[in-house]
């Protein structure tokens, strides 16, 4: 499944591989408002195309499906973001284990 697959890569050396090897996003400097209405217009015209009708079906279908979807995408993220937190934690402690003298088997 592609989920399981980004939590596999949300590490900190994930990210670096990406911003090393990976492409980067496309250049895009209109706002969060500008880049969600500009497609949600065109959808809203070609549905008018085969309903007239304000309270389409087609339209209160598409808002939920747009609600998921941006819902599953933010817990997603999030858990992302999570991953990548610990992961640094993780590499932070192991850098001061290291500076310290401390490895696996010695106990604080």
């Amino acid at each position: 499944m592609y989920v399981d697959k980004i939590f596999e890569r949300a590490t900190i050396r994930g990210i670096a591989d990406y911003l090393l090897f990976g492409l980067g996003p496309d250049e895009d400097d209109r706002s969060y408002e500008e880049r969600l209405d500009e497609p949600y217009m065109r959808f809203e015209k070609a549905v008018e195309k085969y309903d007239k009708s304000k309270t389409s079906e087609l339209l209160d279908l598409c808002n939920e499906v747009s609600s998921e979807t941006a819902s599953v995408y933010m817990e997603i993220g999030l858990q992302a973001g999570i991953l990548l937190v610990t992961d640094m934690i993780k590499n932070i402690s192991q850098k001061n284990s290291e500076n310290f003298g401390f490895n696996e088997k010695t106990k604080i």
